[in-house]
């Protein structure tokens, strides 16, 4: 939220806080407008690539959706992961995350 609150007008870390982790919000029209902002600034030259790829984060416990024993090429074993397939869009050294899923 630091990182946020500095950019963001009236810079309240607790509000933003708040939004993100309580207020109702629909985090996929966010991604969708990114996406489409994105592909506007970087997308639709020879240049532009879209990166397509996993990464896996070591979980324990039962408060995390999406954690099973699954392939962790972070750890290269099996374990109890959660695993993120995500797609930036990129042209020269910018690069920007247009989707995410678990």
């Amino acid at each position: 939220m630091e990182r946020m609150a500095e950019v963001v007008a009236g810079r309240d870390e607790q509000v933003l806080q708040h939004f993100l982790s309580n207020a109702p919000w629909d985090e996929q029209a966010v991604m969708d407008q990114v996406a489409v902002e994105t592909d506007a600034l970087l997308g639709g030259s020879a240049g532009s690539a879209l990166y397509i790829d996993e990464s896996a984060i070591k979980k324990q416990g039962k408060h995390s959706v999406g954690v099973a024993r699954q392939w962790n090429a972070r750890l290269g074993k099996v374990d109890n992961s959660q695993v993120g397939v995500f797609a930036a869009l990129g042209r020269g050294d910018r690069v920007n995350l247009i989707d995410a899923r678990l």
